[in-house]
């Protein structure tokens, strides 16, 4: 049965024209998501909030996708920070239509849209996912008084990081926010936003030059946050080059839009007025083919929770300069695919693109640089895979199926090296957010075996070197001279564990091992990058049978080793490989806080010297574990 995905998308429908105030990225990123997830066979309905009284209720956008027109409050347009009030009737709408049609799971877009689906999902106990798009806080930050979202908006959203069953954030830089507001690693997934690969390509119409002026382009809504006015006082510092805007509304609307008055206004300014071109709202053919005709793309909003723009001008061999805010320092990278600047800097701004209007061959490698790696990162496919089996995860095997590639798996890609440090680098900064946990675990871990009880360590394959590696930290030493520690990795005893799988088959290899070596108060660390494997989950039934504390440490959560243990620290990573690599950053980690609370832990207690089992005890009390002296 094909999965029945709901997206919940309040102000930005996928039918809508873009450039206007309110219409941009996320409606571009709604639509082609939705159409992704139903080309892998899924069944996608798109709600909006209908500003429109002639368009039916549905309207199909696609082969297994349609757009349902939500009514709440007038049937017009209106601003998106004044539809907060009409949210509780949207609300009442989704969940009528939800107990006709109960979709597997609800996938809301911005904020109002998952204070709406929370609530119409609720009593039908349908599992939401929340992107945002962009934060309240962040917005805040960076608009400051101008800001015109509504105040109950930062509350809102911290209620949504509460109440979601899963988070995904389009960048790393987000997950920074999402954590501050109290989110869940284990709850959240960092999926980037897409770019079609058939429209925005290098090989193509490009839009007429005239003259021999080197050409800068920006494309995007003229609202001041954009940066377009930034872009314009860099051409003060560039002369000769000309700056072509594609955005806002149609260009025989222009001489009435307040954005587009401003800036010109500013280009008068900046006595630049006869270098910058004004061209309205292009449709997506056309804009791409400006995005081939320029020399360089320029993208440097204030702030941006992730930006399309720059990912489809790399997609057409276009070098971009970007300000380093929000997704655009994970898409843009930094002299291989385009240049970052900081936002709001004209000057910084026109030095970095003087060179490269300079620089042909550069640009070129440039321009080459982004086309693969646009190719290899953003398809739309590869991310409503990714999108998708986010979903599945959360409602499990049997609420829906997708279809897989050939091979029988979503569509997977061999990094290269520069992605790979990327996925590492943003891995990391998952794992910060675990720092207190894993010395929390290395504490504990100190005064029990110190007290005479033992560490039991399984994993399979690269999870297995990961355990062995733990224990041969604690026997010998990771840095501070210190007594041996009782460990045991148990796949290293390969008598015991052939002879077992022989005898009891492979699930029992760990599970027969621990109930040999483990007591209560004993350790037990599980490594597994999936999760799911039996071997382990068996171990971990053992162990707790046997009274042992049991960690994990995994790959992405919800997983079943993640639920069933006592404690974990699940990774978030694109690879197995980077899941792995981050394991023994944790290893290490843990191995370091043992070490210091033996050690440095003891300096402060007491003076040098004394037993080490002494010095644990002191430090958690007669009695406080039971344990048996190793």
């Amino acid at each position: 049965m094909s999965m029945r995905i709901a997206m919940v998308s309040e102000h930005a429908s996928p039918l809508a024209v873009l450039g206007g105030d309110d219409a941009g990225g996320q409606n571009v990123h709604v639509a082609e998501l939705a159409l992704a997830c139903a080309r892998s066979g899924a069944r996608v309905v798109v709600h909006t909030r209908r500003d429109d009284p002639d368009p039916p209720r549905r309207v199909d956008l696609g082969p297994g996708v349609q757009v349902d027109h939500v009514a709440a409050g007038p049937a017009a347009h209106v601003p998106k920070d004044e539809l907060l009030p009409h949210m509780d009737a949207f609300a009442a709408e989704l969940a009528e239509r939800w107990r006709e049609e109960p979709p597997d799971v609800v996938h809301a877009h911005f904020w109002m849209s998952g204070h709406a689906a929370l609530a119409a999902a609720r009593e039908l106990r349908i599992p939401v996912v929340q992107t945002f798009h962009a934060l309240g806080v962040v917005k805040r930050r960076y608009q400051g008084e101008r800001d015109t979202s509504p105040p109950e908006r930062l509350g809102i959203e911290r209620e949504i990081v509460r109440q979601a069953r899963h988070v995904i954030a389009t960048c790393t830089d987000e997950v920074f926010e999402l954590v501050r507001m109290g989110a869940s690693r284990s709850r959240l997934t960092v999926i980037p936003c897409g770019v079609d690969l058939e429209r925005f390509t290098p090989h193509g119409v490009r839009s007429p030059r005239r003259g021999r002026r080197p050409r800068i382009v920006c494309v995007g809504r003229l609202v001041e946050r954009k940066g377009v006015g930034t872009a314009i006082s860099a051409l003060a510092h560039l002369p000769g080059a000309e700056l072509l805007v594609a955005g806002g509304p149609d260009a025989a609307a222009l001489d009435g839009d307040p954005g587009a008055q401003r800036l010109r206004a500013l280009a008068e300014s900046d006595g630049v007025a006869d270098r910058v071109r004004l061209l309205g709202r292009l449709d997506r053919d056309a804009t791409a083919a400006l995005m081939r005709s320029a020399d360089v793309v320029v993208s440097v909003p204030w702030y941006e929770p992730f930006g399309i723009v720059p990912i489809e001008a790399m997609a057409c061999g276009a070098p971009v300069v970007a300000s380093a805010v929000g997704g655009m320092i994970d898409t843009v990278v930094d002299e291989v695919t385009g240049l970052h600047v900081p936002p709001r800097d004209p000057e910084r701004l026109a030095d970095a693109v003087r060179p490269l209007l300079a620089d042909p061959a550069r640009r070129a490698r440039y321009g080459q640089a982004g086309v693969e790696r646009a190719g290899r990162l953003y398809d739309w496919d590869r991310v409503g895979a990714s999108t998708l089996d986010a979903y599945q995860r959360i409602v499990g095997p049997a609420r829906g199926r997708f279809r897989r590639s050939a091979a029988g798996r979503a569509p997977e890609l061999v990094p290269r090296g520069r992605d790979h440090f990327a996925a590492l680098q943003a891995a990391l900064t998952g794992l910060e957010g675990e720092i207190e946990r894993i010395e929390a675990w290395g504490q504990h871990l100190a005064h029990v075996l110190a007290g005479g009880a033992r560490l039991l360590a399984v994993g399979n394959g690269g999870s297995a070197a990961e355990a062995q590696h733990l224990t041969a930290e604690l026997v010998g030493r990771y840095v501070a001279d210190r007594q041996p520690l009782s460990a045991l990795c148990l796949h290293a005893d390969t008598s015991s564990m052939t002879a077992i799988c022989n005898d009891y088959g492979i699930e029992e290899m760990y599970a027969r091992q621990v109930r040999a070596h483990g007591r209560p108060g004993d350790v037990l660390v599980a490594l597994s990058t999936s999760g799911r494997s039996e071997n382990v989950l068996a171990a971990v039934r053992s162990a707790q049978a046997c009274g042992m504390t049991t960690w994990a440490l995994t790959g992405e959560a919800p997983n079943p080793l993640a639920g069933m243990c006592d404690d974990a620290v699940p990774i978030a990573a694109p690879t197995t490989a980077t899941v792995q690599e981050l394991h023994l950053v944790a290893v290490h980690m843990l191995c370091a806080a043992v070490d210091r609370e033996l050690v440095l832990g003891r300096r402060t207690r007491r003076a040098p010297g004394g037993p080490l089992r002494e010095v644990a005890r002191e430090a958690v009390g007669a009695g406080s574990h039971s344990t048996v002296g190793g």
